[in-house]
């Protein structure tokens, strides 16, 4: 037995498919060999320029993006630079703060200790 089996359902057959040199042109190919078009050097110039405003449209409409893009990075930064020097301007007034208030209890420290020193060097009867 062969490894194709076929059920009886089903009918298979080859169909070889040739070119046939003497058969005629479908009509509808025909109209377009038939159907030649008149080009004049009007319509040709004329399919240039609107081709050629279409070109300057699009370079144009590429430039005007390109600028637009460039004003929003160049608003970006400048909102992002605006924004880090008020938080380095935050951050640089609490350090002044702790300085300072790291400053003020080593002077308490110092006065205390000071005043402590004075009690010990005091002599008692």
């Amino acid at each position: 037995m062969s490894t194709n089996e076929e059920t009886p359902s089903s009918v298979a057959f080859e169909v070889d498919i040739k070119e046939n040199p003497d058969a005629p042109v479908p009509k509808h190919i025909l109209e377009r060999f038939t159907d030649e078009k008149e080009i004049s050097g009007e319509d040709i110039n004329a399919k240039l320029t609107a081709a050629e405003e279409r070109k300057k449209q699009l370079d144009a409409e590429k430039a005007q993006k390109a600028a637009n893009e460039v004003a929003h990075a160049k608003k970006v930064a400048e909102e992002q630079r605006r924004l880090s020097d008020a938080k380095n301007s935050e951050s640089l007034a609490k350090l002044q703060e702790k300085l300072s208030q790291a400053e003020t209890r080593r002077q308490d420290k110092l006065y205390k200790n000071q005043g402590d020193d004075n009690k010990q060097n005091t002599p008692t009867d």
